[in-house]
């Protein structure tokens, strides 16, 4: 081979390296070593938001206003263990305080009780009461040895009077107190309520813990699902008939707040570890709102004052 067809050899080697080097260039984006990996637009779409997920006061988010902090109004004095109080119409914290702290929920779990037992029993399901059952600790709901009712008044009797007797008949039903806790804690985990567990459905057990923060998913879960669980929270009373009898009787409820006509549905629980704690859903200045105050010295006087604070702290788009 002469020089001259080495050297058009060599000149076409050249060409084609300069080419593949030209390709390998225009893919380098897909590396991580790649430096300009900031997107094309700089805006900073969380700016809006909080480390717990609600949207900070006084900004909008999609042409949407939220209500703005007035800061000469002071923070609320806080007696209880914890406390969240938030919009559930956009998601707007007005009040985080120890909202990731586990306490024991007593009574609250009669909730997710409610969820399970609407999901795995079903609402037409005639549900016995036994003797073990009303011999359970508590007379709330007057339930008697050998009545038979329907799952919906058991559940009613159950949120309205706080039963214990009405919550371990519906883990009787289930296949006893270990397959019904099952249910609990597999509906916690997959709604995600990560620092939430139970140990019974009455919450007689001061193990079982949840924090606000767990307690707020259930609140928008039961909104989602099973709204006509808190609408029947709203009831300050209903008349009651075992299926197997026809001696009707009045089931009262226990629940403060119903004579607050923007009280849109709750639970209460009590027992001596977790003193009184409260879960509800007030209107507010046209917002629906959680509340939740767990480990609170006086219930009755705290979430009122809260609120009031809120309307005070806060001034609202028209």
């Amino acid at each position: 081979m002469n020089i001259r067809w080495q050297s058009l050899i060599l000149i076409l080697i050249i060409l084609i390296s300069v080419t593949l080097t030209k390709i390998d260039f225009g893919n380098a984006g897909i590396f991580p070593s790649e430096k300009n990996t900031e997107p094309k637009s700089s805006t900073n779409q969380n700016s809006a938001l909080t480390e717990e997920g609600g949207i900070r006061p006084g900004v909008e988010t999609n042409n949407q206003k939220f209500p703005t902090r007035i800061w000469s109004v002071l923070d609320p004095e806080i007696k209880a263990q914890a406390v969240l109080i938030q919009s559930l119409d956009g998601g707007f914290p007005f009040l985080h305080y120890n909202t990731y702290k586990q306490w024991p929920i007593a009574s609250i779990s009669k909730l997710m009780t409610a969820v399970v037992v609407l999901e795995n029993i079903g609402e037409n399901k005639k549900i016995p009461i036994s003797e073990n059952a009303v011999l359970t600790e508590g007379v709330a709901g007057d339930l008697k040895s050998g009545e038979v009712y329907s799952a919906t008044d058991l559940i009613k009797i159950m949120l309205l009077t706080s039963s214990n007797d009405a919550a371990v008949a519906f883990e009787e039903y289930s296949g006893g107190p270990d397959e019904f806790v099952r249910l609990l804690n597999k509906k916690a985990r997959e709604l995600g309520m990560s620092d939430t567990i139970f140990y019974d459905g009455s919450g007689l057990s001061d193990l079982n813990v949840s924090t606000a923060n767990d307690l707020l998913i259930l609140v928008k879960y039961i909104i989602e699902k099973h709204p006509e669980i808190f609408s029947w929270t709203r009831t300050s009373s209903f008349l009651v008939e075992p299926l197997n009898d026809t001696k009707t009787r009045t089931v009262t409820s226990i629940i403060p707040f119903l004579d607050n006509r923007n009280f849109l549905g709750g639970k209460t629980g009590t027992i001596e570890s977790s003193h009184e704690n409260f879960l509800g859903i007030f209107l507010l200045k046209n917002y629906r709102v959680a509340t939740i105050v767990l480990g609170s010295p006086n219930r009755v006087e705290e979430v009122p004052a809260l609120l009031q604070w809120v309307e005070q702290a806060y001034t609202f788009p028209q």
